[in-house]
């Protein structure tokens, strides 16, 4: 599995980036770009989204081990591990299994726990996915057209554009989805589920910040005292100005925040 990947800066510490669900490593450039003044930054396609490639196999244990082949292929030293929503429950996941590949983890609002709501959370999901697959690209002739089909079923305008972002246009003329959309419906499940046990047997050593926020509701005071107990090193900050889009909505504040737990 050859993930596909953008690389910015020269020097300093290594950071990969991880995106979450329908993402792609286009989506972190600003972050990335504000981060290589000081840093080496990867950001990285998970499988079945963006340019990388496609497996019928999606679950956290398949990321990890992704990307612990990307960390060996590149001979990328100590990086530390930065997951948004899927990729930060994918990086928490890493954290456990491979923590003598990393020096810290950073994620971004979300628990690696199950929740509560799981299974609306899952309905919801299938609901995007399903809505994204009635869009029939071959009859499809322009973005606009697009925008338009999908709108019947996602009403919240910035999500659909978000989603929008991972449609392109073939040299052939036609417009295809970037992400696996048969697999990902099929492995919702998957995905929504917490990447670790809240009883997990022995605490995981590696530096670890967690970045929540409070408008949100992806991190609720429960979360925090499993994550607690479960992070022996561990540094939580609260943006209570900005929801799960964190990262676009306070990015510099996201940005500062990273930088500041990378040189402690």
């Amino acid at each position: 599995m050859q993930l596909f990947f953008r690389k910015f800066g020269n020097t300093g510490n290594n950071i990969i980036i991880l995106h979450g669900l329908y993402g792609c490593s286009d989506n972190w450039t600003s972050v990335a770009k504000s981060l290589s003044h000081t840093n080496n930054v990867f950001v990285a396609d998970l499988r079945n989204h963006g340019r990388s490639p496609h497996s019928s196999e999606h679950t956290y244990e398949a990321m990890c081990g992704d990307l612990a082949e990307f960390i060996s292929h590149n001979k990328i030293e100590k990086p530390v591990v930065a997951g948004h929503s899927m990729g930060g429950r994918c990086a928490a996941l890493f954290a456990k299994q491979y923590p003598d590949l990393l020096s810290k983890v950073v994620i971004a609002d979300i628990s690696p726990f199950d929740c509560e709501n799981q299974e609306a959370i899952s309905e919801f999901h299938k609901n995007i996915l399903s809505a994204l697959m009635r869009v029939n690209t071959s009859e499809i002739g322009s973005r606009h057209e697009a925008a338009a089909k999908l709108s019947e079923k996602i009403t919240d305008i910035r999500l659909r554009n978000f989603l929008l972002k991972n449609l392109y246009r073939t040299p052939k003329g036609n417009f295809l989805w970037r992400f696996n959309l048969p697999v990902l419906l099929n492995n919702v499940n998957n995905i929504v589920c917490g990447s670790l046990e809240k009883n997990e047997n022995s605490r995981i050593q590696i530096p670890a910040l967690f970045i929540i926020g409070k408008k949100s509701g992806h991190v609720v005071s429960s979360d925090i005292e499993i994550i607690t107990n479960v992070f022996s090193d561990l540094k939580i900050t609260v943006f209570h100005e900005a929801g799960h889009w964190i990262h676009v909505e306070q990015q510099e504040k996201f940005v500062d925040c990273i930088q500041k737990f990378i040189d402690e």
